[in-house]
């Protein structure tokens, strides 16, 4: 393969001044408590609850219709990117749905006094063939004691929206939500006069948006999954549950799945949550690509999803409507082309149990061989896992030069579109990038060797972003920690004997291997002793055992890790043990 000179270039969703200071790291954040999916479900439905048995009746004024014509309908389904076959960079979004826009006011006057002397009115729009509803508000005025509420009849409720001025309310499923303005009484006669609201747009969301349902459905009927994650994507994606590990642990619960209105369309791409260096307090920072989101009015319409994963390893696809803990709104803190980065602060906390990745700004990108991985949402599907390494010499698109960008080779998985701007970290589980897209000959998703995944690299855009990731002025070199990366079994039967085989694979917590590591480990199972080795430049170490007969199964674990500079921590392995 050769560099390139023109080259096409898919972005999947929705793009010199190098970094010359200290290195510095930060390492995750977890927010307290455990989101319990139970009682978020059961405090919907009685909000719903209450909201039918305040609401207004309805008549023709408080009913807004919203048609989508087949010519748009098949914009949301037709679509494949942005300047397709004009330049040779594409930008590729995932697109989902579409803004009808509405000009319906509504004011105090009309709406019903309630028992308690303060006042009500509700609203209903009705969209044919919606999975899924947003409301656009704007020319928002509420007196102290008023909200606004949005719902439907299946459990899904969500306010009190309190802000005044424009906002975008949560997304409800079906054709149908209503739209409820509360005051809590008493109400004075101006208060009621005061009270006004606009509903300005309707966000209508295709059948695209929750193809999952669709999935996990074919399953309940009993038609057997037989792809990797959901029929949709392609055979290469890996579903995030059957891959396991502290860092990858906690990058699922830090990773976000993003919906968000922009140019009168509603798309869908990846993002996470990514710490700072003040322990003391945790701001909601959350970091994306700049191809999806670089305008404040789309960083305002934004929707996360968070904690969308499969039951477990090869469980069936589902929709996250009303499933997942979300967040609505947020500000623009950075964005540029630079990287192709954006860093958004939500206007919302994240649920209970998240994560705030650390991240490092140590170079990486001209690192061959360096690990890396991520957590992302590919064609809107639940969390899918991906591992990389770096690539320095096969592939580089001249728009995305080396060291702005990462490239690297899919070991592991793979992204679509869905997955763009979501975080890739070393394997300590530190962000050093998020993904622009992929670079190559074919860009087939599951070819691997004619294309490689890009990433804007952390390390070029740092000083854009450190007043916000670095308030402090901490951090230290990075580099001073070292795990273990992956295991490796085998066996080779020589007659009656043979040797029992572990190769093991060590890097630092950039992701870089480890030279000059000494591993201590133990067989167990029909293969049972201990055996020990040197890592070499590749950070891998072969340990061999003789046996005597023809063991059918055997494990191997790692007891310890010595090195002469760096500290060996066991709870950011990617695994200890495996077995054969």
């Amino acid at each position: 393969m050769k560099k390139f000179s023109t080259i096409f270039i898919v972005l999947l969703t929705l793009s010199l001044v190098a970094f010359a200071g200290n290195y510095k790291q930060v390492f995750p954040e977890k927010s307290p408590g455990q989101f319990d999916l139970a009682a978020y479900a059961l405090e919907m439905q009685t909000k719903v609850s209450w909201l039918m048995s305040e609401a207004m009746p309805l008549t023709e004024k408080s009913l807004i219709s919203v048609t989508v014509s087949e010519k748009e309908l098949l914009g949301i389904e037709n679509y494949k990117c942005d300047g397709c076959g004009k330049a040779a960079s594409q930008r590729f979004k995932e697109r989902v749905g579409m803004v009808k826009p509405v000009d319906f006011l509504v004011s105090g006057k009309g709406s019903r006094k309630t028992s308690d002397g303060g006042f009500v009115y509700t609203a209903a729009i009705e969209s044919p063939g919606a999975v899924g509803l947003r409301v656009h508000f704007t020319d928002v005025n509420l007196p102290g004691n008023a909200a606004l509420y949005v719902y439907n009849m299946d459990g899904e409720a969500f306010g009190p929206y309190t802000k005044n001025g424009e906002f975008w309310s949560n997304t409800v499923t079906g054709q149908i939500a209503y739209v409820q303005l509360h005051h809590f009484g008493p109400a004075s006669v101006s208060e009621k006069e005061a009270a006004s609201f606009k509903i300005a747009g309707v966000g209508y969301l295709g059948q695209k948006f929750l193809v999952p349902f669709y999935q996990q459905k074919k399953v309940l009927e009993g038609i057997a999954r037989t792809e990797s994650l959901c029929s949709y994507n392609e055979p290469c994606v890996e579903d995030a549950s059957c891959y396991s590990g502290t860092a990858v642990a906690d990058a699922k619960k830090a990773a976000g799945h993003m919906l968000f209105a922009s140019g009168g369309w509603l798309y869908i791409c990846s993002g996470g949550l990514i710490a700072d260096t003040d322990s003391s307090t945790q701001r909601d920072m959350f970091l994306t690509a700049n191809h999806c989101i670089s305008k404040g009015r789309e960083a305002g319409s934004l929707e996360v999803y968070f904690q969308y994963w499969t039951a477990n390893c090869g469980g069936s696809c589902y929709d996250p409507i009303g499933t997942c803990p979300r967040t609505v709104g947020s500000s623009i803190l950075d964005s540029s082309r630079d990287g192709d980065h954006t860093l958004l602060e939500l206007s919302q906390s994240a649920p209970s149990g998240s994560v705030f990745l650390g991240w490092n700004n140590q170079p990486v990108a001209n690192n061959d061989g360096t690990q890396l991985f991520r957590i992302s949402y590919p064609s809107g599907a639940p969390q899918a896992y991906s591992k990389h390494s770096v690539e320095t010499t096969l592939v580089e698109c001249t728009s995305l030069p080396i060291g702005e960008f990462i490239y690297s080779e899919d070991l592991i998985g793979a992204t679509e579109g869905g997955s763009s701007g979501s975080p890739v970290m070393n394997m300590n589980g530190q962000i050093v990038g998020q993904l622009y897209g992929a670079c190559g000959y074919t860009l087939e998703v599951c070819d691997s060797e004619e294309n490689r995944t890009v990433d804007g690299a952390l390390a070029f855009y740092f000083p854009q972003v450190e007043e916000f990731l670095d308030p402090e002025g901490g951090g230290g070199p990075g580099g001073s920690e070292m795990h273990v990366d992956s295991i490796t079994l085998s066996k080779k039967q020589k007659g009656s004997k043979g040797d029992a085989i572990a190769k093991v694979v060590i890097v630092d917590e950039n992701g870089a291997p480890v030279e000059g590591a000494d591993i201590s480990g133990t067989f167990s199972g029909d293969v049972s002793g201990s055996g020990s080795g040197t890592t070499g430049a590749d950070g891998e170490a072969t340990i061999k055992l003789t046996y005597q007969g023809t063991p059918s199964s055997f494990t191997f674990c790692v007891d310890n890790v010595t090195h002469a500079s760096l500290t060996y921590n066991a709870a950011a392995n990617v695994e200890t043990c495996d077995t054969l």
